[in-house]
């Protein structure tokens, strides 16, 4: 098989980042036009970000309220469709009081909640957790923790220490509130055995069905063969368990990427974003158990699963619009020749309306 031949393969060119932030975070300031660069206009790759899902950094860090900094966010992007914000929570300082007042202000116009045990220090045990997820239930609203597994450098995990985000700490706070989705971020972070921790504990929340527990891939495998990626699809849907009886759970995984920080800033920003692109359809396409339904593989993972995950129904299928109408186009006049061609019945418009 041609690996480069078969990388380039169109297989619809949606994206939706399902991870990205304005704000400021280590010594940088970051803002739409940040963003921009990447949805503005076509990838080098011929992908296009039709969304992003962002987060505010300055709220996470307790540089601004959660009112006034998730207002000034949303307001900075003046209704531009292609992105979708998350509420940044501070339980630490905040009180849920002033989430409550967002969201009545603008009741539509946030798709979750954003959390960062790490930047605050905040034990997830801890009770100031709670009024925020009793929200987030009430308003059905899915939550995003930053998820990080302490390692050493090896990339082993560090038995001695557990981190705050370590993802079984997530785990168990999503225990107590078990149909709010709860998504770990990074996949684990770290490296190596840290996303293999994640993934296990993914696994170990579908098989006993007390969690509703989801990952984003921002930073996995990023620069180097996308083997935790394709790891983490494979056990979703059950590949290699012969004891498997979950039915396809790869839902759970969705495309991200941090953008604009680190290496996702810069002149060489759009190539790099681009390249990880590349290198996860490639490593999905020439996979021996996911060669042949990659194509669906790839277009859950950088577009259907966020959006259903994310997006409300007048959304999710606004943002495909095009698409449905010329479906619905094609449809009319495939029965608009039938009729013809039979002249024996009348097309059903009501299939036709749909």
């Amino acid at each position: 098989m041609n690996v480069n031949r078969v990388s380039y393969i169109n297989f619809t060119g949606r994206i939706i980042d399902s991870h990205t932030h304005v704000g400021k975070h280590d010594g940088g300031d970051y803002h739409k036009t940040d963003l921009d660069i990447f949805v503005k206009s076509e990838l080098p790759n011929k992908d296009t970000i039709e969304k992003m899902i962002v987060s505010d950094l300055d709220v996470l860090h307790g540089i601004k309220g959660e009112y006034e900094g998730n207002k000034t966010a949303l307001e900075s992007f003046n209704n531009d469709k292609n992105y979708k914000l998350l509420a940044s929570c501070n339980p630490k300082d905040g009180n849920i009081k002033n989430l409550e007042k967002l969201f009545q202000e603008y009741p539509k116009d946030f798709a979750g909640l954003k959390f960062h045990p790490d930047i605050q220090q905040l034990d997830l045990s801890d009770k100031k957790y709670e009024p925020y997820m009793e929200f987030a239930v009430k308003e059905k609203l899915p939550c995003l923790f930053h998820c990080q597994v302490d390692t050493l450098k090896d990339g082993k995990v560090n038995p001695a220490t557990r981190h705050i985000s370590d993802p079984e700490n997530i785990y168990s706070l999503a225990k107590k509130y078990p149909k709010t989705p709860f998504i770990m971020a990074h996949l684990g972070a770290g490296w190596q055995e840290a996303h293999d921790k994640a993934i296990e504990i993914l696994i170990e929340s579908i098989k006993k069905g007390d969690a509703n527990l989801y990952a984003d891939i921002s930073w996995v495998d990023i620069d180097q063969p996308q083997e935790h990626i394709v790891k983490a699809i494979k056990r979703l849907k059950g590949i290699g368990d012969k004891n498997w009886k979950y039915g396809d759970q790869s839902y759970r995984l969705m495309f991200g990427t941090d953008a604009p920080l680190a290496r996702f800033k810069g002149k060489s920003a759009r190539n790099t974003y681009a390249n990880f692109i590349e290198q996860i359809k490639t490593s999905i396409k020439t996979d021996k158990d996911l060669m042949l339904e990659a194509d669906k593989i790839i277009d859950d993972l950088f577009y259907n699963n966020a959006k259903k995950l994310y997006l409300s129904p007048q959304e999710a299928s606004s943002i495909s619009k095009f698409k449905i109408l010329s479906g619905a186009l094609i449809i009319g006049l495939a029965g608009f020749i039938g009729y013809y061609a039979s002249h024996k019945k009348q097309p059903n418009t009501r299939e036709l309306a749909g």
